[in-house]
C-alpha cells in the first residue's frame, strides 16, 4: 500500500473519532410532548445538531432531558420546548409544529433558544 493511501486512511480514521458524539436516542422522549414516536425521531437529530452550537468545546454527551407544550394545539399548529443537556450546558429549544395533509412540519425557533451554563 502506498504511503499516500496509508496517510489518507489514517486521516479518515482520526476524523471520525474527533466527531464522535453520544446522542441519547431513547424513545419515547421524557416530558409532555404531544408528538408521536416517529415525529420525535425525525425532530431529535436536528435538535441535537443545533445544541452543538451551545455546548462547551469538547462536549460529546447530549440528552433530551424534557419536553413540554408551550402553546396548545390550535388549527393544527402548536409549540413545544425541548430541553437538551449538553455536558454542563442546558438549552431550551423552542419548536413550532404544523400538521398538514402530507404530515407534520417542524421548525426550530432559533431566536428564542435559551441557554444556561
Amino acid at each position: 500500500m502506498s504511503k499516500l493511501k496509508i496517510m489518507l486512511l489514517l486521516m479518515a480514521l482520526s476524523a471520525t473519532t474527533v466527531f464522535a458524539y453520544n446522542f441519547d436516542k431513547t424513545l419515547p422522549l421524557p416530558g409532555k410532548t404531544i408528538t408521536d414516536s416517529k415525529l420525535q425521531a425525525d425532530v431529535m437529530m436536528p435538535v441535537y445538531y443545533y445544541s452543538l452550537r451551545v455546548a462547551e468545546q469538547g462536549c460529546q454527551d447530549f440528552k433530551i432531558a424534557n419536553t413540554e407544550v408551550s402553546k396548545a394545539k390550535e388549527n393544527n399548529t402548536w409549540s413545544e420546548i425541548w430541553t437538551v443537556k449538553a455536558c454542563k450546558a442546558t438549552a431550551r429549544i423552542p419548536l413550532v409544529f404544523t400538521q398538514n395533509a402530507e404530515g407534520t412540519d417542524y421548525a426550530i425557533d432559533y431566536m428564542n433558544v435559551k441557554v444556561a451554563k
